[in-house]
């Protein structure tokens, strides 16, 4: 009876690679800091242009505030992508990976939620503008529109990707309860 239990209750994992699953890791944290370093220097780039070359107040407002908050963006991008690039993905332990994975899944998840807030002020900055003439807060508005929109999506993207290769690493987990107590390997 008791040695049906402990084969009943050991679960089988297949073999787990953590060194590949690390290099899945930072290969996803790269291609994401890498796709918001890019939509940033677009914005800039276009951002640019449009402020030294727009006459209508509203488009310039629309230009230089993309411009601006881009400026960050591109600043969070590099950052990330400094921080990990030379990483060894053989160098983590399977608690480090796990610490990493679930703390990258909870900032992308609260920055989506905080872009919420910008889509939020967005709307203000351009009904304010509307009623008051003012276009240059029209325009700051539907520039904080489009980058709020596209923070939404990028940082869900990121949160479901992370939370995914969190699900792979616990799967990876073998636990087996044995008369002496429990075990857990990877």
């Amino acid at each position: 009876m008791t040695l049906a239990l402990v084969a009943a209750l050991t679960l089988h994992a297949q073999p787990f690679d953590l060194k590949e699953w690390n290099k899945d890791r930072l290969t996803t944290s790269r291609v994401g800091m890498l796709s918001l370093g890019s939509w940033a220097v677009a914005n800039m780039g276009v951002g640019a242009f449009g402020a030294a070359l727009e006459t209508d107040e509203r488009w310039r407002a629309f230009h230089v505030t993309n411009l601006v908050w881009n400026t960050l963006n591109l600043t969070l991008a590099l950052i990330s992508l400094v921080r990990e690039w030379d990483d060894d993905p053989a160098r983590f332990t399977a608690k480090e990976s796990l610490v990493s994975s679930e703390g990258s899944e909870k900032v992308f998840f609260i920055n989506a939620a905080l872009d919420l807030g910008y889509l939020a002020a967005a709307a203000f900055l351009w009904q304010r503008g509307e009623a008051t003439n003012t276009p240059w807060l029209v325009g700051a508005g539907q520039a904080l529109l489009l980058q709020g929109g596209f923070l939404v999506l990028f940082d869900g993207i990121m949160g479901i990707l992370n939370a995914r290769l969190t699900g792979r690493l616990l799967e990876g987990v073998d636990v087996q309860v044995t008369p002496l107590g429990v075990a857990g390997r990877f």
